[in-house]
Protein backbone atom coordinates (compact mmCIF):
# COMPACT_ATOMS: atom_id res chain seq x y z
CA UNK A 1 0.00 0.00 0.00
CA UNK A 2 0.86 3.68 -0.02
CA UNK A 3 -0.30 6.33 1.83
CA UNK A 4 -1.02 10.21 0.05
CA UNK A 5 -0.24 13.27 2.13
CA UNK A 6 -2.08 16.83 1.63
CA UNK A 7 -1.50 20.55 2.67
CA UNK A 8 -2.57 23.90 1.50
CA UNK A 9 -0.49 27.20 1.55
CA UNK A 10 -1.39 30.86 1.17
CA UNK A 11 -1.82 32.30 -2.09
CA UNK A 12 0.81 34.29 -2.56
CA UNK A 13 2.88 32.28 -0.09
CA UNK A 14 5.31 30.08 -0.71
CA UNK A 15 5.56 29.34 3.53
CA UNK A 16 2.17 29.95 5.13
CA UNK A 17 0.71 26.36 5.81
CA UNK A 18 -2.41 27.29 5.45
CA UNK A 19 -3.98 23.90 6.89
CA UNK A 20 -3.06 24.71 10.30
CA UNK A 21 -5.22 27.29 12.51
CA UNK A 22 -4.12 27.29 16.04
CA UNK A 23 -7.30 29.36 16.69
CA UNK A 24 -9.52 26.42 15.69
CA UNK A 25 -10.48 23.61 18.74
CA UNK A 26 -8.91 20.87 16.12
CA UNK A 27 -5.96 22.95 15.49
CA UNK A 28 -7.23 22.85 11.67
CA UNK A 29 -7.91 26.00 9.30
CA UNK A 30 -11.78 26.21 7.99
CA UNK A 31 -10.59 25.56 5.11
CA UNK A 32 -8.81 22.06 5.89
CA UNK A 33 -11.78 20.93 8.14
CA UNK A 34 -14.05 21.36 4.97
CA UNK A 35 -11.40 19.55 2.97
CA UNK A 36 -10.91 16.62 5.07
CA UNK A 37 -15.19 16.31 5.37
CA UNK A 38 -15.74 16.70 2.02
CA UNK A 39 -12.73 13.59 1.54
CA UNK A 40 -14.27 11.82 4.48
CA UNK A 41 -18.00 12.07 2.31
CA UNK A 42 -17.00 10.13 -0.16
CA UNK A 43 -14.53 8.17 1.45
CA UNK A 44 -16.54 4.92 0.90
CA UNK A 45 -16.70 5.72 -3.09
CA UNK A 46 -13.02 6.94 -3.41
CA UNK A 47 -12.07 3.42 -2.21
CA UNK A 48 -12.79 1.75 -5.90
CA UNK A 49 -10.40 4.29 -7.01
CA UNK A 50 -7.34 4.62 -4.34
CA UNK A 51 -7.16 0.94 -3.62
CA UNK A 52 -8.62 -0.78 -6.74
CA UNK A 53 -8.26 -4.54 -6.80
CA UNK A 54 -9.58 -7.51 -4.64
CA UNK A 55 -6.33 -7.74 -3.06
CA UNK A 56 -6.24 -4.57 -1.82
CA UNK A 57 -9.11 -4.53 0.13
CA UNK A 58 -7.39 -7.25 1.96
CA UNK A 59 -5.81 -4.10 3.80
CA UNK A 60 -8.99 -2.75 5.34
CA UNK A 61 -10.05 -4.25 8.80
CA UNK A 62 -9.50 -3.44 12.36
CA UNK A 63 -5.68 -4.36 13.31
CA UNK A 64 -4.54 -3.80 9.79
CA UNK A 65 -3.25 0.11 10.62
CA UNK A 66 -5.18 1.70 7.30
CA UNK A 67 -8.29 2.08 8.83
CA UNK A 68 -11.66 0.33 8.79
CA UNK A 69 -14.20 2.84 10.16
CA UNK A 70 -15.69 6.07 8.25
CA UNK A 71 -13.68 9.01 10.10
CA UNK A 72 -10.41 10.70 10.71
CA UNK A 73 -8.07 11.56 13.75
CA UNK A 74 -5.22 12.94 14.78
CA UNK A 75 -1.61 11.11 14.78
CA UNK A 76 -3.74 7.87 14.95
CA UNK A 77 -2.73 4.96 12.66
CA UNK A 78 -5.72 3.04 12.83
CA UNK A 79 -7.56 5.81 11.42
CA UNK A 80 -7.98 6.10 7.16
CA UNK A 81 -7.83 10.02 7.37
CA UNK A 82 -5.09 10.80 9.67
CA UNK A 83 -3.75 14.80 10.35
CA UNK A 84 -0.30 14.76 10.90
CA UNK A 85 1.37 17.02 13.80
CA UNK A 86 4.50 18.89 13.27
CA UNK A 87 7.01 17.88 15.41
CA UNK A 88 8.57 21.32 15.37
CA UNK A 89 6.07 23.26 15.93
CA UNK A 90 2.93 21.01 17.24
CA UNK A 91 0.70 22.40 14.52
CA UNK A 92 -1.69 20.58 12.20
CA UNK A 93 0.87 20.22 9.22
CA UNK A 94 -0.72 17.77 6.64
CA UNK A 95 -4.07 15.32 6.42
CA UNK A 96 -2.88 11.65 5.57
CA UNK A 97 -4.73 9.55 3.51
CA UNK A 98 -3.87 6.09 3.93
CA UNK A 99 -6.15 4.12 2.36
CA UNK A 100 -4.15 4.18 -1.10
CA UNK A 101 -2.26 1.53 -3.49
CA UNK A 102 0.00 1.62 -6.16
CA UNK A 103 -2.28 -0.54 -8.29
CA UNK A 104 -4.34 2.64 -8.19
CA UNK A 105 -4.25 4.68 -11.28
CA UNK A 106 -2.74 7.85 -9.56
CA UNK A 107 -4.76 10.37 -12.22
CA UNK A 108 -8.28 9.28 -11.49
CA UNK A 109 -7.18 8.63 -7.68
CA UNK A 110 -5.91 12.06 -7.26
CA UNK A 111 -8.58 13.57 -9.49
CA UNK A 112 -11.49 12.23 -7.20
CA UNK A 113 -9.44 12.88 -3.89
CA UNK A 114 -8.92 16.65 -5.39
CA UNK A 115 -12.89 16.71 -6.48
CA UNK A 116 -14.35 15.93 -3.02
CA UNK A 117 -12.26 17.78 -1.06
CA UNK A 118 -12.73 20.90 -3.45
CA UNK A 119 -16.45 20.28 -2.83
CA UNK A 120 -16.28 20.16 0.92
CA UNK A 121 -14.29 23.16 0.69
CA UNK A 122 -16.81 25.15 -2.22
CA UNK A 123 -19.77 23.74 0.20
CA UNK A 124 -18.00 24.95 3.70
CA UNK A 125 -19.33 21.74 5.11
CA UNK A 126 -17.95 21.00 8.68
CA UNK A 127 -15.83 18.50 9.70
CA UNK A 128 -17.24 15.57 11.84
CA UNK A 129 -15.91 14.37 15.10
CA UNK A 130 -12.86 12.79 15.48
CA UNK A 131 -12.66 8.86 15.64
CA UNK A 132 -12.40 7.22 19.51
CA UNK A 133 -13.71 4.17 21.22
CA UNK A 134 -16.85 5.41 22.14
CA UNK A 135 -17.48 6.67 17.99
CA UNK A 136 -20.13 4.51 16.31
CA UNK A 137 -18.74 5.71 13.20
CA UNK A 138 -19.98 4.13 10.21
CA UNK A 139 -17.87 1.34 8.84
CA UNK A 140 -15.92 1.29 6.16
CA UNK A 141 -16.38 -0.79 2.18
CA UNK A 142 -14.41 -3.97 3.17
CA UNK A 143 -14.13 -4.99 -0.64
CA UNK A 144 -14.25 -3.99 -3.59
CA UNK A 145 -17.68 -4.77 -5.11
CA UNK A 146 -18.81 -2.45 -1.34
CA UNK A 147 -16.84 0.33 -2.59
CA UNK A 148 -18.54 0.37 -6.51
CA UNK A 149 -21.66 -0.01 -4.87
CA UNK A 150 -20.73 3.19 -3.22
CA UNK A 151 -19.41 4.59 -6.38
CA UNK A 152 -22.45 3.82 -8.57
CA UNK A 153 -24.54 6.39 -6.48
CA UNK A 154 -21.84 8.75 -5.98
CA UNK A 155 -22.89 11.98 -8.83
CA UNK A 156 -19.73 13.69 -7.85
CA UNK A 157 -16.98 11.26 -8.48
CA UNK A 158 -18.85 9.81 -11.00
CA UNK A 159 -19.09 13.54 -13.16
CA UNK A 160 -15.60 13.61 -12.26
CA UNK A 161 -15.10 10.25 -14.45
CA UNK A 162 -17.78 10.90 -17.05
CA UNK A 163 -19.93 8.90 -18.48
CA UNK A 164 -17.44 6.34 -20.35
CA UNK A 165 -15.11 6.33 -18.13
CA UNK A 166 -16.87 5.75 -15.11
CA UNK A 167 -19.28 2.98 -17.00
CA UNK A 168 -15.94 1.36 -18.59
CA UNK A 169 -14.11 1.27 -15.13
CA UNK A 170 -16.91 -0.22 -12.67
CA UNK A 171 -17.56 -2.76 -15.46
CA UNK A 172 -13.95 -3.94 -14.95
CA UNK A 173 -13.62 -3.73 -11.34
CA UNK A 174 -17.37 -5.49 -11.07
CA UNK A 175 -15.26 -8.40 -13.76
CA UNK A 176 -12.82 -8.99 -11.36
CA UNK A 177 -14.46 -9.07 -7.75
CA UNK A 178 -16.62 -11.78 -9.47
CA UNK A 179 -13.62 -13.66 -11.17
CA UNK A 180 -11.16 -13.09 -7.72
CA UNK A 181 -14.19 -14.43 -5.67
CA UNK A 182 -14.70 -17.44 -7.90
CA UNK A 183 -11.65 -18.44 -7.45
CA UNK A 184 -10.65 -17.81 -3.59
CA UNK A 185 -13.97 -20.03 -3.92
CA UNK A 186 -12.21 -22.79 -6.10
CA UNK A 187 -9.13 -22.45 -4.16
CA UNK A 188 -11.04 -23.18 -0.74
CA UNK A 189 -12.83 -26.28 -1.97
CA UNK A 190 -9.68 -27.77 -3.49
CA UNK A 191 -7.90 -27.38 -0.03
CA UNK A 192 -11.11 -28.92 1.63
CA UNK A 193 -10.75 -32.08 -1.01
CA UNK A 194 -6.77 -31.90 -0.08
Amino acid sequence: GSHLHFSFREAGSQHRNAFSDPSQPTGISRKGEAFIEGLLDHLPSLLSLSIPTVNSFRRVGPGCWTGHKLGWSTEDKDSPVRVCIDLNTQQASNVELKLSDAAANIYLELAAILAAGMEGIKNGKVLRPMLDDENNALPLPLSLQESLDSLKKDELLLSILGDELSNAYIAVRELEARTETRLEEEVAAALNRA
